[in-house]
């Protein structure tokens, strides 16, 4: 018999967990709603983040939260060069820019194995394994602290996209890319920083991954392919949609370990996209047309 405590532990855990997914998520939406472009190598690029978190604390002893800002930025300049150099070159076909990414995403994979073998690494520091406690319900100072730092990055991007001008101008390149350029937006420019704000949104999840769990060179792959289920599950273009999916997604699987099983966790995910697919194609805040 589970009880109620249980339960309702079980729960939290999802809607940290899944604010979490949101993040992890936040990039390959992005890019995906402003250029059609699905980044297979979004996950790698998480990966990276993670890792720069991991050695700055372990050469530098700098906590994994102050370190955000660096491992934000090395994504987002390992996405600038993508583009800049390769993806530009093949953008109207978009079959090739699929291959692009999942060559660039097994070639960081790859790159990372080289460097810094296949071993787990997790970013311990002694603040994350500190538990909060209330009526017999338990959280992680980790757990809070990650549902913070993905709450602000859901919520900063939709703050940009909705209020600066630089912002409301990917918004109209997502929407009309000739009537934008018509309007004297540089919608290549445009192109550029979305790609490069997607790495940079990829790197803030590596950290958090690390103070969590662990992460090795292979694991961006299932990063990815949870990215675009979220992608999916929410609409394109939805940020909100994007942060609520999560939830769903998080609480949903907390709910198939508690009742069903650990081992049943990730199929309540594959579950779920294809039931979205099927009854509601354009996600659960997406447009119908």
């Amino acid at each position: 018999m589970i009880s109620g405590t249980t339960i309702v532990q079980s729960a939290l855990s999802g809607v940290l967990e899944g604010a979490n997914y949101a993040l992890y998520a936040l990039g390959l939406a992005f890019v995906f709603g402003i250029m059609r472009i699905i980044n297979l190598a979004h996950g790698e690029l998480l990966v990276l983040g993670g890792y720069v978190g991991y050695w700055i604390l372990r050469i530098a002893g700098v906590d994994p939260l102050l370190s955000l800002p660096l491992a934000a930025l090395v994504p987002a300049g390992a996405a600038w060069a993508v583009h800049r150099v390769f993806l530009r070159r093949v953008r109207a076909a978009e079959l090739n820019t699929l291959i692009l990414t999942f060559g660039v995403g097994i070639f960081l994979a790859n790159l990372f194995l080289q460097l810094w073998s296949a071993d787990l690494r997790s970013i311990d520091v002694p603040w994350t394994r500190r538990a909060v406690g209330l009526a017999g319900i338990f959280i992680g100072a980790g757990e809070i602290a990650a549902f913070a730092v993905s709450l602000a990055g859901v919520l900063g991007l939709h703050l940009f996209l909705a209020r600066t001008r630089t912002g409301k101008a990917v918004r109209a390149t997502a929407i009309d890319r000739d009537a934008a350029a018509l309007a004297g937006i540089d919608v290549e420019r445009i192109d550029l920083l979305a790609f490069a704000i997607g790495g940079a949104l990829a790197g803030l999840g590596g950290p958090l991954m690390g103070m969590l769990s662990h992460f090795e060179p292979g694991a961006g792959l299932a990063v990815t392919i949870k990215g675009f289920i979220l992608t999916v599950l929410a609409g394109v273009g939805s940020i909100p949609g994007l942060l609520v999916g999560g939830l769903v997604l998080g609480v949903g699987e907390a709910a198939t370990v508690t009742f069903a099983g650990s081992s049943f966790r990730e199929l309540f995910g594959f579950l779920l996209f294809l039931g979205i697919l099927v009854l509601r194609p354009t996600g659960l805040f997406g447009r119908r047309t």
